[in-house]
């Protein structure tokens, strides 16, 4: 059984997770693995009543639950099995038994952001069914826009998440603090925000090392860089197939149920040969204006309410769902470069 265990986690270790922070740990007692997540690997800003790490630890399941399937086991989930720990958020008992492959098994592997811009041609309705068919009985919770007046709009909301990231020194420190900037600190960190996979051009890297330091980044800003930057950027989103949105409700198993949707609907646009590209910005940044609102000025708050409310526009959201990750989707160039990810850090009990 323990060769089984780390062969379907390190088949599965390839999850998402904000700036690539891997915020989880095993531990396995039998034929049980004990899934916890560790918060305070992510970003103390948008990680929201730990929201963020939530989604990411959902993407991990969906991960296991396909790789047991691959090696052979069926994985019987009890979430968040114990009320005095709320890190421990999945009981994954394996039995061995002739379960059905899943076919995004080998999509797992291949998996990666891509922030280029993609092909702006919408998907024929079969691609779509077939990309929404990925999210199985949990297809109510998305939704997606090919609009193009809808994705022009959804680029335009999404990106001012860099106008107040670029603006506020808080989250300009920790926004740079994450980015991996050479090869070598990629192989050793495994870890943050791998320079390579953020698309830019040689000069757009090179004057980024030089927005690095607060002082000078806030002139340039007075000149209009980070509203530049995300003007750049809002083309870019909206270049796109189509956009979509995962809706929840406010409560801690939902966004833990949108990670493992989300990772289903990546795993099926890898397989089918498309882009997939995560934007939570804008909506973490709403959400943790419940809490952090004194970090924020008053005009950045208004940026970030403004943004939110066009985005539920955009998507029709009732006032009692939450779009929690957006994504857009498309075809184009593969990405130019990956980040690597770290042996699952688990831990055998006798």
């Amino acid at each position: 059984m323990k060769d089984a265990i780390q062969k379907i986690l390190g088949a599965s270790i390839n999850a998402p997770s904000g700036s690539n922070s891997q915020p989880w740990r095993f531990e396995i007692e039998n034929n049980i693995i004990n899934l916890f997540i560790l918060p305070e690997k992510d970003h103390p800003i948008l990680n929201y009543r730990n929201r963020g790490t939530l989604i990411a630890g959902g993407a991990m399941i969906e991960n296991i639950m396909i790789a047991s399937a691959e090696f052979g086991y069926t994985a019987d989930i009890e979430m968040f099995p114990d009320k005095n720990n709320q890190n421990l958020i999945a009981k994954i008992k394996l039995e061995n038994s002739q379960v059905e492959k899943d076919s995004l098994f080998s999509a797992i592997a291949q998996r990666s952001t891509n922030r280029k811009a993609f092909d702006i041609k919408s998907l024929d309705e079969n691609k779509k069914s077939e990309l929404l068919g990925a999210a199985n009985k949990r297809m109510g919770m998305v939704r997606l826009i090919d609009e193009r007046r809808g994705l022009e709009q959804l680029g335009e909301s999404l990106s001012k998440n860099e106008v107040v990231m670029l603006e506020n020194k808080s989250l300009h420190k920790l926004f740079f603090n994450e980015i991996v900037w050479t090869d070598k600190d990629q192989e050793q960190k495994k870890s943050g925000l791998y320079l390579k996979t953020m698309e830019l051009k040689p000069l757009q890297q090179k004057a980024l090392k030089l927005f690095r330091h607060w002082p000078i980044i806030k002139i340039f800003n007075k000149l209009g860089l980070a509203k530049s930057i995300a003007k750049d950027n809002a083309k870019s989103y909206s270049s796109a197939a189509l956009m979509g949105a995962i809706l929840v409700n406010d409560n801690d198993e939902d966004f833990v149920e949108a990670g493992r949707v989300m990772e289903r609907l990546w795993l099926k646009a890898t397989q089918m040969g498309m882009g997939f590209h995560i934007l939570t910005g804008i909506p973490f940044l709403w959400q943790g204006l419940a809490v952090n609102s004194k970090q924020f000025s008053q005009k950045h708050i208004d940026l970030i309410k403004d943004a939110y409310q066009k985005i539920i526009s955009v998507f029709n959201v009732s006032n009692d769902k939450i779009p929690t990750i957006i994504f857009r989707v498309g075809y184009g160039e593969q990405p130019t470069a990956r980040s690597s990810k770290k042996p699952p850090q688990a831990i055998f009990k006798d």
